[in-house]
């Protein structure tokens, strides 16, 4: 037999009760403060068996130690933090925070016999794995014995949150349908109870009452004391009475507008408004004054003849339809524009021939029962297609169909009265549509965008890249914005002081780039936006709301900042080779130049105009140069200006020899807008090479071959630095040149300075020895640039392929380069199976070959690199906290070394193109290799991040997806 089914037999009081009533029995009641089952007292056991079988959430509180003792229901309001710990334990180890300061006086208030309750209590609660907000009803009463002494106390809850919710959403409710009565287009009121208290009217209501404000809360018939005598109020009376709705067309109300007696005329409606018992509780009302229409028809009527001898100059199209074949008897010139006829083609022609395209639209219907029935018919926006102007058009009408009668009572005819409101109808349309547009685009749109309101600055109507932006869910909506975000304040962020000044002042804020740091599912993150903040203003033109259009150009700001980098990497190549660079603005004809060329020239503006900059050029080569210019800019012409002269110094008289090289840009319309390029300062080369060629009658042909290859050299180097300057256009542009005109000259520059050092012999002086190795240096640096800059901007290309690529065989591969490296480091390689995934194969083997080259080459000084390499599967959590989308699965691949590691601070920098942590003597590299590895993760909708581990090394690790 099983302690549970002992229990069954022996303590029949524990029966049933779900999953606590299994708890109980099986629980060693021995080691708790009231001791097994069997020795319970009377009343504790029939509480028990009570509560087990109770839907109500109970809890049982029991002896000086309130061992606590509950049902199924109460579960949820321990949460799972307490439960079923809770079950035997006292109350004061189950509730610490609360005992000393809440718990123990009340239970004490309990025990002396006073019953306690709350309403509505608010209980934060984790439930479903959340904490959630809950209400509940709270009853505390003491348990006594048959001596009328206090044994424990029990608690009885009901939760009550769907009520408090209920009435929330009713006053949300009854708010907005306040504001929709005070906002509503007619005059309209509400009255409440049979009293018919006015609970609220609009203005127009007020209006047309005479009334002001101060007869909201009044009974109907005190504001209104001359509606006594009338029908309103017993009408109003029965509609508590009936439930059915009331509606009258043309009634006449006498009402004391502004203190005169006068009669008007209503088109209105009584409409019951019911509670939860099906009861009428209150009366919409609905009214149109028709008063000066309902005059006016009359006076119609009853002056047709007069009418139809002025209806020619009326101001809408009129038109009268006689009972014979609705046959148009009369019609104005108004109505004839209207229909795209003349007079004569209407008059005497019966409907369909007139008019054969409206057949089919229900008009002759109602001309018939107008006629039949002897009452108008009115439509407001009546569509009709109608053809005129050549095609059939669709028109919109305001139409009124009044019967014409003979005698008493028989019906003639029809007397057609049509307004044109085709252009307000379409006005309309278009503007609904527009909104509409502008919600659909607003709410799409990749910029966020979302209302502040008020001085808490409540975030409201956020749509969905504003929600995105904040980074913690659409539950933002209604809250203030530092409780959202209180990272704002924290780290120190302006954003919060810049919306308070817009609030005061009324004034838009504009920014551009700004930095931002949020925090984004738990994770802090910093991006650049372009931000505006605009007031919105109230009726009092006081800003009440501050909508907030933000764009996030981190992208942009990166990639500006890495060409900066590659721009100032090139200003320092461009130094290196001793070349200035210039500009030409062609339209403004204003020239643009390095300091270098400032020197050359020693004009005295950064920015000089044509004729400054030709005074510096002697004849005839200022106009040789004017010539190859104009070749250049031209329509269809060259593009390229290439040209040696002398230039001389304005302020010294010094004359040097430059050799200028330029390339025009165009505008979108194609037109040249601007000339590009540089110039090298060739003087002392030109010098050289009149004293080589004076030394050529004297030497050797071997010499004779050497001046000639130097000469070569010295070409081929203004013609590189040429295409270098170039590429400072654009960063895209660089990389073309890097891969077609910069290699094979830096190759050249290599092997001819080599060459010309052999050539020259060994009795070279010191200072030229060392202008041959820094510019071999130099090579070699711009060489492994280039290469590196063009793999990276390889990295962007749509066309790559991606196919099934097993990581293990692409880390075989790259171990086999490095063997040698390995084996002279005495580098330990631990590693573990890789996934296979769908890649680029390329891409892969340069991501592995960087993460493995950089723990081997950012080792400890005499600490063997140990590098483990290994592989897992990401969790949904852990997708969410990298804030990937959770579409498809991802591995994390490890690269963890035990080397020098990275600070902090760069943990997001070392992704950043060209950034070094360690001068180019300690450690070798162009600060490219890990923004290759950010740009290929990202290639493959992944990402990398590092971080430090314990021993002093780096962990970089490597988030890819995982389809294959």
């Amino acid at each position: 037999m099983t302690t549970s089914d002992k229990a069954l037999n022996d303590y029949p009081f524990l029966n049933g009760g779900g999953e606590m009533g299994d708890l109980m029995r099986k629980k060693d009641w021995s080691q708790t403060a009231i001791g097994i089952p069997a020795n319970w007292p009377l009343q504790l056991k029939q509480m028990v068996a009570t509560m087990l079988n109770v839907q109500s959430p109970m809890l049982i509180c029991w002896g000086n130690s309130f061992t606590q003792l509950y049902n199924d229901a109460f579960i949820s309001l321990l949460g799972a933090r307490r439960h079923p710990n809770a079950l035997g334990s006292s109350t004061s180890e189950i509730y610490t925070e609360a005992w000393e300061s809440f718990m123990a006086p009340l239970f004490s208030r309990v025990q002396v016999g006073e019953p306690v309750s709350f309403k509505d209590f608010k209980r934060i609660i984790n439930r479903n794995g959340f904490d959630e907000e809950v209400y509940l009803d709270f009853s505390y009463s003491a348990i006594k014995d048959e001596n009328c002494q206090t044994q424990g106390v029990l608690v009885i809850c009901n939760e009550t949150s769907d009520k408090v919710v209920s009435i929330r959403k009713l006053s949300e409710s009854e708010s907005r349908f306040r504001a929709l009565i005070e906002e509503a287009p007619i005059a309209t009121s509400l009255y409440v109870g049979r009293e018919l208290i006015i609970e609220v009217a609009n203005e127009k209501m007020l209006n047309l009452w005479g009334k002001g404000a101060s007869v909201i809360g009044k009974p109907l018939a005190y504001a209104l004391p001359e509606l006594e005598g009338q029908p309103f109020l017993d009408i109003l009376d029965n509609i508590f009475d009936t439930g059915v709705p009331y509606e009258a067309n043309a009634m006449t109300a006498d009402l004391e507008v502004n203190g005169v007696l006068s009669s008007y005329i209503f088109d209105f409606t009584y409409k019951p408004l019911f509670n939860a018992d099906g009861q009428v509780h209150a009366i919409i009302n609905m009214a149109i004054d028709v008063t000066a229409q309902t005059l006016a028809q009359q006076k119609i009527a009853e002056s047709q003849r007069e009418l139809l001898s002025s209806f020619e100059e009326s101001p809408v199209g009129i038109a009268i339809i006689s009972k014979e074949n609705l046959t148009f008897r009369n019609v104005n010139a108004f109505y004839a524009a209207l229909v795209g006829r003349s007079k004569t083609e209407l008059i005497n022609k019966p409907l369909f021939e007139a008019l054969p395209e409206i057949k089919g639209q229900g008009f002759d219907q109602l001309l018939n029962n107008v006629i039949e029935t002897g009452q108008s018919y009115n439509a407001k926006e009546a569509s009709v297609e109608i053809f005129r102007n050549g095609k059939l058009e669709t028109i919109y009408v305001d139409l009124t169909y009044q019967p014409r009668a003979e005698g008493e009572n028989e019906i003639v005819g029809v007397l057609v009265v049509a307004n044109d409101i085709t252009e307000q109808v379409i006005t309309r349309k278009r503007i609904e549509e527009n909104e509409t547009k502008l919600s659909t685009i607003i709410s799409s749109a990749p910029a966020s965008i979302g209302l502040y309101v008020g001085k808490d600055l409540i975030i409201e109507n956020p749509n969905h890249t504003f929600i995105e932006l904040m980074g913690k869910g659409p539950a933002i909506e209604g809250k203030p914005l530092r409780e959202v975000m209180p990272e704002l304040i924290t780290e120190n962020q302006p954003f919060l002081q810049i919306l308070e000044e817009v609030m005061l002042t009324g004034k838009a804020y504009h920014s551009f780039g700004s930095l931002a740091k949020i925090v984004k599912n738990g994770v802090m993150t910093s991006s650049y936006y372009n931000i505006t903040y605009t007031p919105v203003f109230n009726a009092d033109k006081e800003t009440s709301a501050i909508l907030e259009i933000a764009v996030d150009v981190t992208e942009q700001i990166k990639a500006q900042q890495a060409l900066e980098e590659a721009e100032a990497e090139l200003r320092g190549a461009v130094e290196l080779a001793g070349l200035a660079t210039w500009k030409m603005d062609i339209k403004k004809m204003e020239y643009t130049f390095s300091p270098l060329f400032y020197e050359w020239t020693g004009l005295t503006l950064t920015t000089g105009d044509i004729e400054k900059v030709y005074a510096c050029i002697p004849e005839p080569y200022l106009t040789q140069m004017q010539n190859l210019s104009t070749k250049a800019t031209e329509p269809g012409g060259t593009g390229i200006y290439e040209y040696e002269h002398p230039v001389i110094n304005l302020q010294t008289g010094q004359k040097r020899i430059i050799r200028a090289q330029g390339q025009v840009f165009y505008d979108s319309a194609g037109e040249a807008a601007f000339m590009t390029g540089s110039a090298q300062d060739i003087t002392m080369h030109r010098q050289m090479q009149l004293a080589l060629e004076n030394q050529v009658k004297e030497r050797t042909k071997e010499l004779d071959e050497a001046i000639e290859k130097l000469q070569l050299i010295v070409e081929e180097l203004a013609e590189s630095n040429t295409k270098l300057t170039h590429s400072n256009a654009e960063l895209a542009q660089f990389a073309y040149i890097a891969s077609h005109d910069l290699q094979e000259p830096l190759r050249k520059i290599t092997i001819f300075s080599q060459l010309l050092e052999k050539s020259l012999g060994e009795n070279l002086p010191a200072e030229a020895v060392n202008f041959l190795s820094k510019i071999k240096n130099a090579a070699n640096r711009m060489t492994a640039l280039i290469r590196d800059v063009l793999m990276y901007s390889q990295l962007g290309k749509e066309n790559q392929h991606f196919e099934r690529v097993d990581l293990n065989v692409i880390l075989e591969q790259i171990l086999a380069d490095y063997d040698l490296l390995i084996e002279q480091k005495q580098a330990v390689i631990r590693k573990q199976p890789l996934p296979a995934i769908k890649a680029i194969p390329l891409q892969m083997t340069q991501l592995f070959a960087n993460l493995t080259g950089n723990a081997l080459k950012f080792v400890k000084a005499g600490v063997p690199p140990v590098i483990d390499i290994s592989a897992s599967a990401l969790s949904k959590e852990e997708i969410i906290a990298c804030g990937l989308s959770t579409d498809y699965g991802y591995y994390s691949i490890r690269f963890a070394d035990n080397g020098i590691g990275i600070p902090a601070e760069y943990a997001e920098k070392v992704f950043h193109i060209f950034q070094r942590l360690h001068r180019k003597s300690d450690y070798e590299g162009t600060g490219i290799g890990l923004a290759m590895c950010k740009k290929i993760a990202q290639n493959h909708n992944g990402d990398i991040v590092v971080e430090n581990n314990s021993n002093g090394g780096a962990t970089f690790n490597v988030i890819l997806p995982a389809y294959a």
